[in-house]
């Protein structure tokens, strides 16, 4: 038995009116062994609880923590042959070893090169190339540092294009190109940006100076592993350039780059580092939607394979989503071609039942005829080529003389009073 000590206790007054005496035995803690009494009983529970956790443990390592894995790892083998074929093609070794890729993509940064050296011919298909090269400095590169939500440290190589004139407070013009395209590769797509910056500055008195960026993630020095990945790298380099720069006015997302800038706009958990105007331009409604055009039906295998490899999204509504969630949002202008030949009927983002009866997002969708070009080019023609007589509905948003860059340019560029009542 455990040694104890008897303590009298007076109680004042009983329940009869009376007085009592009660006595209290306590045992000392320090006395009692983990093998007997009541704390050793709880204490060989307590025991038996790790070893069966314990027991566990190693079940769940040797059976259903190596089947999960096998799965991450069949998952990643999966995601990274979907994200190689159709979200990063330029790094896939199959295509990117190509003798006649490397040949015509020496070729598209020739040109690129020479868009810029003033010993170099001016190409007069490109509207006011010779003031652009005079307005504007050579570009130059800006490697922005990214930490992934695991921890590892990347980077992004953005393109800045920058006026040659400066100032306090600079008009921040944003571009997502297509799958095909570097920092390095295609003029085409900013050009007409860079023209009808210039064209406002010559009809205003006054134009704050410009500097236009190009984000393209195949620029990135890793391959995102997942879609949410890729969306996280894009939302941190938005985060950085405000940073950097500023407050961003316009974002023009072209082709797969909606898509990364959907996800994008999905993992937001705060809308100020977006810039004030976005525009989706020719992408699609979802991946679903897109991967039935593909191998006469049979591309919805594929959104089965990029389902399991974490590389499917539904744009159309992380677009609605993130629109309805946030009350201060960037306007937001879906911009398309109705014969876009990569996403066509459904899978044409400008054409969306669901996002169209969305009130405060406003739309420009374009046909032009045939006798002018083939549908199979519409999706990746210039900017600068789709002008109000092409729209399928007409628009206040456009101008009869002006184009779709020029319609961009002008509802983002902060401009003088004096050039708005001149108008």
């Amino acid at each position: 038995m455990f040694d104890s000590r008897i303590y009298p206790v007076s109680l004042d007054q009983d329940i009869f009116g009376g007085h009592s005496r009660v006595d209290l035995r306590i045992y000392p803690l320090d006395k009692i062994s983990l093998g007997e009494g009541i704390l050793g009983g709880h204490s060989r529970v307590e025991l038996l609880a790790q070893k069966v956790q314990l027991v566990w443990g190693l079940i769940y390592d040797v059976t259903i923590g190596s089947l999960c894995k096998v799965v991450h790892i069949i998952r990643s083998a999966i995601g990274s042959v979907v994200r190689d074929a159709f979200f990063f093609p330029m790094k896939w070794s199959l295509i990117a070893n190509s003798q006649a890729v490397q040949d015509q993509l020496l070729l598209e940064e020739n040109y690129c090169s020479d868009f810029w050296d003033p010993t170099k011919p001016l190409d007069p298909s490109l509207n006011l190339h010779a003031e652009i090269r005079e307005n504007f400095a050579i570009p130059e590169d800006l490697v922005i540092p990214i930490r992934l939500k695991d921890g590892r440290s990347v980077e992004i190589t953005c393109q800045v294009i920058q006026t040659k004139e400066s100032g306090d407070s600079f008009y921040n013009f944003a571009h997502i190109p297509g799958i095909y395209t570097t920092i390095y590769n295609n003029i085409g797509t900013i050009h007409p940006y860079l023209a009808a910056y210039l064209k406002s500055h010559n009809e205003a008195e006054s134009l704050p100076p410009a500097r236009f960026i190009m984000i393209s993630e195949n620029n990135l020095n890793f391959k995102p592993a997942t879609l949410d990945e890729a969306g996280f790298v894009l939302l941190e380099t938005l985060k950085a350039l405000k940073e950097r720069f500023g407050e961003l006015d316009q974002l023009v997302a072209h082709s797969l780059g909606n898509i990364f800038l959907a996800n994008a706009l999905k993992q937001m958990d705060d809308p100020t580092p977006l810039p004030k105007h976005i525009c989706l331009d020719r992408g699609p409604t979802s991946i679903w939607e897109a991967s039935k055009k593909y191998f006469f039906g049979m591309g919805r295998l594929i959104y089965v394979l990029a389902q399991c490899g974490e590389w499917a999204s539904d744009i159309e509504q992380d677009i609605i989503d993130f629109y309805q969630t946030w009350e201060k949002r960037p306007s937001l202008l879906i911009t398309g071609v109705r014969q876009d030949h990569y996403f066509s009927g459904e899978a044409n983002l400008c054409l969306g039942e669901k996002i169209k009866k969305i009130d405060g997002i406003e739309f420009l969708v374009f046909d032009p005829p045939r006798q002018l070009i083939h549908q199979a080019a519409q999706h990746n023609l210039k900017s600068d080529f789709f002008n109000s007589r092409y729209l399928t509905v007409h628009s206040e948003l456009m101008k009869p003389l002006e184009n779709l860059s020029e319609t961009i340019i002008r509802r983002s560029l902060p401009i003088t009073e004096a050039h708005r009542c001149s108008a």
